[in-house]
């Protein structure tokens, strides 16, 4: 049975009622909506492309996947070699074979790391993924990995990509996930049971293991989830209303959550680690947070606070937004400010431990090597080669000038988190199809261009993000009531103790407050 869809069938109603309105002849109509029917009904029917895998995950000390995958027959497969600085990906995929239709195996060969060709098109394969942790611990929250009790399984570099099929923006793939007995697992993809329906597979990351504790919370509209494993000084519920905290000042700067649901999953690391050491990365509506074990309750909740507020905010920009490009110096340099903004309103971080990061960041980028070479732009697309921490500590402390400047210049108006608030108006991934939006996509045209709009000139965009600059940072801050000091080879802010009204309001709002600055001192 075949029928047309609900918006062919308004736009036949709507031709009609034109034909009567130009005084057709009722045959002359009937002939017109007969021909416009043929025309709907020959049209044809778009379906999102789809390719079935299964994954069956093999835990122990030589830690695998088995994967089968079917789809648009191809003489290639490729698979992801390096992401975020981590290389040699595609040496983890062995034992690929190719099946023909006659389910008789076809000769393939490896071209490349990750890189495959067979002999003729076929459209069934089967490999194996070496799943070991990776060496550097860090690493671990960026790739795929699996030990004896958990692991996180990040469809990017796991599954292949053919030219025909999962590389085309309209796929869906059927996802069978096989676990052992006893295990579990949790994503933000549609599932029923172990079949699951994935739209984005670069951004989809599942959560596997033996004793995952699955706890929700609703924030201002959001479904929260939180995904734990491992033993933590601190109860599950009290990081989950760590989270929630950090969500709600987040929603307050964005004004709309960015997805209907998000996860965020804990695991302890699966290398030795210092108890002090985490490592994170937010992908699509999904936080992954690898942490130390440290003893103290107090101390467990800070760490945790540091890297949630960071990644949570992630979930708007760069996620939540429809824009591509290398624009890091803005959504990781600009957000590291945004995210101790966010710890200072909630009682995380003291003021004067807000300047010291400040310091901190400003010392960074100046032991990097020739950190005023390049542009925040250019340096942000060579961030794996020349080192992110640089464009990164360098990007937080030129937000801090920026919002400094915007909130003096708007007498405490506006602010940076305005910034953001029209940014995520303006390119909400969110939007529907045809709701305004810029033409421009590009990440670094719509960001320098919402900073232009707020301050009111290209100025700070030409000086401090599209070219080099070597940041005086005494100059910079000296006219908001702050001073630079040099205590042996660190860099220290301190407020004034003689401030104006209009320095002494900036910092206030800031979350200055010098009663009990003048109190800690003495």
């Amino acid at each position: 049975m075949v029928a047309t869809s609900i918006d062919q069938t308004a736009i036949l109603i709507r031709l009609m009622h034109l034909a009567e309105r130009l005084g057709l002849s009722r045959r002359n109509i009937i002939l017109l909506l007969f021909s416009l029917t043929l025309v709907c009904l020959a049209a044809p029917v778009i379906e999102a492309q789809r390719s079935r895998f299964s994954v069956q995950i093999v835990p122990g000390p030589t830690a695998r996947a088995i994967v089968r995958g079917a789809g648009e027959p191809t003489k290639t497969w490729s698979f992801r070699d390096a992401y975020a600085g981590v290389l040699g990906l595609g040496k983890r995929i062995e034992n690929f074979t190719v099946t023909a239709a006659d389910r008789s195996n076809v000769p393939v060969r490896n071209i490349a790391p990750g890189q495959f060709e067979s002999a003729m098109p076929a459209s069934e394969f089967r490999y194996e993924v070496r799943l070991s942790p990776p060496s550097i611990a860090a690493d671990s929250a960026r790739v795929s990995w699996l030990n004896t009790e958990r692991g996180l399984l990040m469809l990017a570099d796991l599954l292949s990509v053919s030219p025909s099929s999962t590389a085309a923006s309209d796929e869906v793939i059927n996802l069978h996930l096989d676990l052992p007995a006893g295990w579990s697992s949790y994503s933000t993809d549609r599932s029923a049971g172990e079949q699951i329906e994935i739209r984005n597979p670069d951004r989809t990351v599942i959560a596997v293991g033996k004793h995952l504790r699955i706890a929700t919370e609703k924030i201002s509209g959001m479904s929260l989830t939180f995904v734990a494993d491992g033993d933590w000084a601190f109860q599950d519920n009290e990081s989950i209303e760590i989270a929630s905290k950090v969500l709600r000042v987040h929603f307050n700067t964005f004004g709309s959550m960015p997805f209907s649901e998000a996860v965020v999953t804990l695991f302890p690391f699966p290398q030795a680690t210092d108890g002090s050491q985490w490592s994170a990365e937010t992908r699509g509506a999904t936080v992954s947070l690898l942490m130390g074990r440290l003893p103290s309750k107090v101390a467990a909740l800070a760490q945790l606070s540091t890297p949630l507020t960071h990644e949570l905010f992630h979930l708007w920009v760069p996620n939540g937004l429809a824009l591509d490009g290398d624009y890091d110096w803005f959504y990781e340099g600009f957000t590291i400010y945004q995210a101790a903004r966010a710890a200072v309103r909630l009682d995380l971080l003291t003021f004067n431990e807000f300047l010291n990061a400040i310091a901190r960041a400003s010392d960074g980028y100046r032991s990097a090597n020739e950190p005023d070479r390049l542009s925040l732009i250019d340096a942000s697309q060579r961030r794996w080669t020349t080192g992110e921490t640089s464009v990164y500590s360098k990007s937080f402390v030129i937000a801090f000038i920026y919002d400094l400047r915007l909130r003096n210049s708007s007498h405490g108006k506006r602010s940076l988190d305005n910034v953001y608030r029209d940014l995520f108006k303006r390119y909400s991934s969110a939007l529907a199809i045809g709701a305004e939006r810029k033409a421009e996509s590009n990440g670094n045209d719509a960001a320098v261009n919402a900073l232009t709009a707020s301050l009111g000139s290209e100025d700070f965009v030409r000086m401090f993000v599209r070219n080099p600059v070597s940041i005086n940072l005494s100059a910079e801050l000296s006219p908001f009531g702050l001073t630079i000091e040099s205590v042996g080879r660190r860099m220290q802010i301190t407020v004034n103790e003689k401030l104006s009204k209009p320095q002494r309001d900036l910092m206030r709002q800031l979350g200055y407050n010098n009663v009990t600055s003048a109190s800690r001192a003495k």
